[in-house]
């Protein structure tokens, strides 16, 4: 094919304008986008570091997640109306003036968390506690409840009371679980004001409660004082809300550390249990009826509880009297019948505790069966070979004891499969001793390791997130001010061309 003069000269003069053209899209096209790219590196990298110095400097970080809610208990009367649904805004003030006010408070919170034993925290347990109890009051008429925590805050006791205060509160129930020192306590009780009308109205709520705690199950340790050096209340929020004249209830439901109670609480539904228990304690005590539930109480009669002229001080004295005599020995079988008597005019029988080999070891701590009756009778089983010299430990309910004489009884030498049975019980209650501070210690190391642990959040696997998550920002922003610096550079190019 033969190509003409003209024909090529038109040719060459399009190619060459179409790689011109071609050439300024392609510069055209760079430079916009790496100028815009880097902006947006820039920018986003910016954006990125400052979130990141926030989350650092508040303690939390940002690769924390948080489950909890966080509301103080300044708004906690706001979000109560929502939490109900949006109130209706239209009331007036005068019919919520008609409501009876409670404040519920879930005890401890935040770096203050009450009991821990195994597993469980108090102020997580606490609050499951308050929510249901707040869940099922609302469903009465006539009531308005609050709440003076409503996620994982440490609240002050003065504030607390502060808060009953600020809604007007007729009564504030206090939350808690219990422990005891030598993990030997079971059961619930109640703290109530030492002091007039407070005593009287706290006495008369109580009551119902551990009423209700008791048909749940659970031994009552009983309605109880305690006063401080000062001749005060001794727990703070008993004693600031004696100051704001509002009855206060602190309610201790069990104790964590014990096997007759942990069968009341290792489900999260046996303490939501707990708290549509203490609703219906509140529901009694003020008369209230609730056609959801299908429940009402205002016939229900309370205790009457004359006011207090003087100060109702705890019980500080043992109880007066404990004896104990012999009612049958079984030399075949080793079984002792014992008849204790015992008396405490104050605050009543709570527990006892025996031995056989004279105050040597004890029994763990048993119900009193009746506490109506002074006297009972028990039966223990005696190793064979050993010489009885029996000794009974009875508590008050304030956990005083007085000690009984000592029935010294004739060898029990009956005949047996397992020789020398008394050795291997002695060595059996020895091991208990030992594990059972083998535990106690393990615990403390337990509890150690996660306050420390609380204390210091930034674990090494944190410390390593946040580094990677600085190095990817640093070269984000190093290669967005690498395609800003290069879009300059061209363009400056193309203004000396």
């Amino acid at each position: 094919m033969t190509i003409e003069p003209k024909s090529l000269l038109i040719w060459i003069w399009y190619s060459e304008r179409k790689r011109m053209v071609n050439d300024m899209i392609q510069k055209f096209t760079i430079s916009w986008f790496q100028r815009e790219a880097g902006l947006f590196f820039f920018t986003m990298g910016m954006i990125a570091i400052l979130v990141l110095a926030g989350g650092v400097f508040s303690g939390e970080g940002i690769l924390t997640v948080y489950a909890g809610e966080q509301t103080s208990a300044i708004t906690a009367a706001e979000n109560a109306e929502t939490e109900d649904g949006d109130a209706d805004m239209s009331d007036t003030a005068a019919e919520e003036d008609e409501n009876i006010v409670v404040v519920i408070d879930p005890g401890h919170g935040g770096e203050n968390l009450g009991a821990e034993y195994e597993e469980y925290t108090e102020k997580e347990m606490t609050l499951i506690v308050a929510k249901a109890m707040k869940a099922e009051l609302e469903q009465y008429e006539g009531i308005t409840v609050y709440l003076t925590r409503t996620g994982d805050e440490d609240l002050t006791l003065e504030e607390r009371c502060d808060y009953a205060a600020s809604v007007n509160a007729d009564f504030l129930f206090c939350l808690h679980f219990n422990m005891s020192e030598y993990h030997t306590l079971f059961g619930a009780e109640t703290w109530i004001s030492a002091f007039g009308e407070q005593y009287s109205k706290g006495y008369a709520f109580a009551d119902i409660e551990i009423g209700l705690l008791q048909e749940m199950g659970l031994y009552s340790r009983g309605i109880k004082t305690r006063l401080n050096d000062e001749g005060e209340d001794y727990y703070g929020i008993i004693r600031h809300s004696t100051e704001q004249n509002i009855p206060c209830v602190l309610i201790e439901h069990c104790h964590l550390d014990q096997k007759n109670d942990q069968p009341f609480y290792d489900r999260q539904d046996k303490l939501e249990a707990f708290g549509r228990l203490d609703a219906e304690a509140v529901a009694k005590y003020y008369g209230l009826r609730s056609e959801s539930l299908g429940k009402d109480f205002s016939d229900y009669q309370n205790l009457s509880v004359p006011i207090p002229s003087q100060t109702m001080k705890p019980d500080s004295t043992e109880p007066d009297v404990c004896m104990i005599e012999l009612v049958n020995q079984n030399m075949e079988n080793g079984e002792i019948t014992i008849s204790v008597s015992a008396a405490d005019y104050d605050s009543g029988m709570l527990y006892y505790t025996y031995s056989y080999n004279g105050g040597m070891t004890f029994s763990e701590l048993q119900r009193w069966p009746d506490k109506t009756r002074d006297t009972f009778e028990f039966t223990l089983t005696v190793p064979s070979g050993m010489v009885p010299q029996i000794i009974v430990n009875a508590y008050n309910g304030y956990d005083l004891y007085t000690a009984s004489n000592t029935l010294s009884l004739p060898s029990m030498n009956y005949e047996t499969e397992l020789a020398g049975e008394a050795d291997e019980i002695a060595e059996e209650t020895e091991d208990a001793v030992e594990s059972a501070s083998d535990s106690v210690l393990a615990g403390k190391a337990d509890n150690a390791r996660k306050t420390e642990k609380e204390k210091n959040p930034l674990t090494m696997g944190y410390f390593l997130q946040v580094c990677l998550f600085c190095a990817l920002l640093v070269f984000a922003m190093a290669f967005s001010m690498t395609l800003i610096l290069r879009s300059h550079k061209r363009r400056r190019r193309r203004r000396r061309k």
